[in-house]
């Protein structure tokens, strides 16, 4: 799979689409490990931060969300970010993914593309409730 495929599929639900979401490389992505590289984490947090700017959030939600959804990747925090704020976006995800705000996913822990595939439509339930908070906050 490659990074905008993935980007895309996980923003489905959101008013961002990888054409809106810059990528300064598209990785190809062959295993959900692969997320693990530490420019990835960069990469998808910038994208998605810009895009989220110019979709009229504010300075912190833009930064809380791609800070998160970069986290929710890669599974790596930036040093910056207001984890307060990370942290609740990972509770909104969690009850509207799986019923639950303690449940959390790290899709670089996934074995496959395969389970991905499995949990695509409650994994973008969850990415739209956290834009939809990160929308809120001031």
């Amino acid at each position: 799979m490659k990074l905008s495929e993935l980007l895309n599929r996980l923003l489905a639900e959101t008013p961002l689409t990888v054409s809106s979401v810059s990528l300064y490389e598209d990785f190809d992505l062959p295993e959900p490990e692969a997320l693990m590289q530490w420019e990835l984490h960069w990469d998808i947090s910038d994208a998605v931060a810009q895009a989220a700017l110019a979709n009229n959030l504010s300075d912190r939600g833009a930064s809380a969300f791609a800070a998160w959804l970069a986290k929710l990747c890669t599974g790596w925090s930036m040093p910056f970010s207001n984890e307060d704020d990370v942290l609740r976006l990972n509770a909104v995800f969690g009850k509207a993914a799986f019923g639950d705000p303690k449940e959390v996913v790290q899709l670089f822990l996934l074995p496959d593309w395969e389970t991905f595939d499995e949990y695509e439509a409650a994994i973008q339930a969850g990415v739209k409730a956290a834009f939809k908070a990160a929308s809120a906050m001031g």
